[in-house]
Parts: C-alpha cells; structure tokens; sequence
C-alpha cells in the first residue's frame, strides 16, 4: 500500500485504519465442527432424535458465521490516507484514489434514536485511479476521523483548479447545482453571487436562498450532489468575493 500511494505521488502519510470486522473467530469455527460431528455420530449411530438439538444449533451458527461479529470478508480489509489521496485495501485488491482526480459523493448518514444522536455513519462514493468506483465506508474503522479530513484533503486539492476553471468562463456543474465566477443557478433559474443570501445543508438537503425570495433558488439531496463540499467552499469564496473579478 505504501509502495502504490509513493507511485500516486499522494504525498505524506496522514494515518491508518483497520477493518471494522474482528477476524474470524477460531473458537466459533471449532463450535460450529464439534456440534457438525455430534449431528454426525448421532445419525450413523440411529439415534435420530439426539441430532436434533446440535443440528438447530449448526443452522443457527452457520449465518452468525457470517456475520461482521464472527468476521466477514472484509476482515483484512484497511485504509490508508495520504495528504493527496488514499490507498484502500479491500475485497483482496488494492485500489488507489486521487483526490484531485475523484469526484466524492457523500453519503453519510446522521442518525438519531429516542432524541440521542448515534455515531455518524460515513460512507463517500469514489473513483479510484482506474476510473472505477469504490465505496468507501463502514468497512473501516475511525470514520470521525478519516471521514472529515478525506472531506478537507478532497476539497484542498481540487478547489484552486475549479476556482481557475471558473475565472476562465467555464460553468461547472453539482448535479442539480451549477456554478459560474458571476452566480449560481439550477436549471435555467439563477442569481448573482451577491444576492445568494445563504447556503446550507440541513436533514440531507442542500438550500440555497436569494435575498428577496421566500422560496429557495435550490432544493436538493446531498446524497444526489457530487462534491458537496466543495460547491460549498466555492459558495463560500465566491459570496465573499462579492460581485465583480475575484481578487486574486
């Protein structure tokens, strides 16, 4: 994994996280073959109804085997964050992300029970450097971690390019959202930079509202938006600049 992130160029280590599967557990595994044994011996022996008991217990076994608590496939799973990008290790491969490169699509869940707010669930939709997507989510584990340093690292390095981009007259779109160095629009309805009075992400929904307008200019699914995130440093850059060229 090393070797591929110096290959990338994804520049300096910024940490490591382990899968979030325990491995397999030796001892269920040794569980689950004395109980296949006993079921065995009982019936080469015709005492037929003594199988019954370890029999139910291999068949409630066998789907626990395979469950993330007794160790799953993604056991030796590990991600590895680079300033620059990430190398992932995952379903047997090892597959490598530039952030400059990637679009990000953010599908993480806040989630709350009876008013108390659950641990985040982070999960981003990726493309890896064979322009293949990867999902990269709760596989691992530190998602407080790594999930919002990969939101500011993805950000970083592609936000002078797309503020570029856009100095030079290009419009570039976020899915429903699109964004040129004078406004932002959805569709064929817009507003200039110094009118948009607020832009915000609340419940999975992107808002944005122009001074003057009681209805939104924009309403739609973060979960639908590709770099979210980024659109929003570049609202941010833009409402600051106010209206007329940038400064540089």
């Amino acid at each position: 994994m090393r070797e591929a992130a110096e290959r990338e160029g994804l520049g300096a280590h910024r940490g490591g996280h382990a899968s979030s599967a325990p491995t397999r557990s030796r001892g269920a595994l040794g569980v689950a073959a004395v109980l296949a044994a006993a079921v065995a011996a009982c019936l080469a022996t015709g005492h037929e109804a003594l199988a019954v008991l370890p029999g139910l217990l291999v068949l409630c076994a066998g789907p626990l085997l395979g469950h993330p608590a007794f160790g799953a496939r993604t056991g030796d799973a590990r991600l590895e964050q680079y300033e620059r990008g990430l190398v992932v290790h995952l379903g047997g491969r090892i597959r490598v992300v530039r952030y400059a490169d990637t679009t990000v699509l953010d599908r993480t869940v806040r989630r709350t029970r009876h008013g108390r707010s659950l641990p985040v669930a982070y999960s981003f939709g990726l493309t890896d450097t064979e322009g293949r997507r990867l999902v990269v989510g709760g596989a691992f584990t530190g998602g407080d971690v790594w999930g919002p340093l990969l939101r500011h690292d993805a950000v970083l390095a592609r936000l002078p390019g797309v503020l570029a981009r856009l100095d030079a007259g290009e419009r570039i779109g976020f899915g429903a959202v699109w964004l040129t160095a004078t406004g932002l629009g959805s569709g064929r309805a817009s507003a200039p930079w110094h009118l948009i009075s607020g832009v915000e992400i609340e419940d999975g929904t992107l808002t944005v509202r122009v001074e003057g307008h009681r209805k939104p200019l924009v309403v739609a699914s973060v979960r639908r938006t590709p770099d979210v995130s980024l659109l929003l440093a570049l609202t941010e850059t833009l409402r600051a600049a106010g209206p007329g060229p940038r400064p540089r």
